[in-house]
């Protein structure tokens, strides 16, 4: 009961008409999302979400420090970690179709915001080379890591960032005008690279033994 009482308390704080994603109690699909906190000096303190990779990695943000079991973090923010679990399926997202961001607020509730992929992509350090998609659903703080499926139940991508209003009207971008507030994620292409570019760098290591 009291269970019940707190997830109706998280969606009268989290629901409704403000922009703010939406908690969930539990989906077979989008319970593939799990918490994953910052480790070393610290232990606990930090917080975002993951999804599995493959059968022996997960990936997350890289702007979660200190992960356990972190092997590569990548020229964009992503970060390959040891992580075990059911594998979902991936694939690269289509503008236009409906998306769920997937994540776990402050609270550790798990919540979604849904919308649609936007044509626009954004680059957030103009000197990695990283282009990240974008959606028109709400994100919150502590969703950064976890997944954006398709309605097909497949991951298209990771949560990264959001931009507000102000953040938009700083860019001057077109393609982006009257948004009232974009959500950015890095798509499965660009996580995909990444994963090669660890898989070469694994190989140079090997052959240099």
């Amino acid at each position: 009961m009291f269970r019940n009482l707190y997830l109706l308390a998280a969606l009268l704080l989290l629901g409704g008409c403000n922009g703010m994603p939406t908690a969930y109690i539990k989906d077979p699909i989008y319970d593939q999302a799990f918490v994953v906190h910052s480790g070393g000096p610290l232990p606990l303190m930090m917080m975002a979400t993951a999804i599995q990779w493959n059968a022996d990695y997960a990936v997350t943000v890289k702007h979660l420090p200190y992960v356990a079991g972190s092997e590569y973090q990548g020229k964009g923010d992503v970060q390959f970690f040891r992580h075990k679990a059911q594998v979902p399926m991936w694939r690269q997202y289509r503008p236009g179709e409906t998306v769920t961001a997937v994540g776990f607020n402050s609270l550790y509730v798990p919540i979604l915001g849904q919308g649609h992929a936007l044509p626009a992509v954004v680059r957030l350090d103009a000197r990695d080379g990283v282009f990240y998609a974008t959606h028109n659903g709400p994100t919150a703080k502590g969703m950064s890591g976890g997944p954006v499926f398709g309605g097909d139940g497949e991951v298209v991508g990771i949560n990264v960032a959001y931009l507000t209003q102000s953040d938009l009207s700083q860019l001057h971008r077109a393609d982006l005008a009257g948004q009232p507030r974009v959500s950015i994620f890095m798509p499965y292409g660009e996580i995909a690279k990444e994963w090669r570019r660890f898989q070469a760098a694994e190989a140079g290591t090997l052959a240099r033994r």
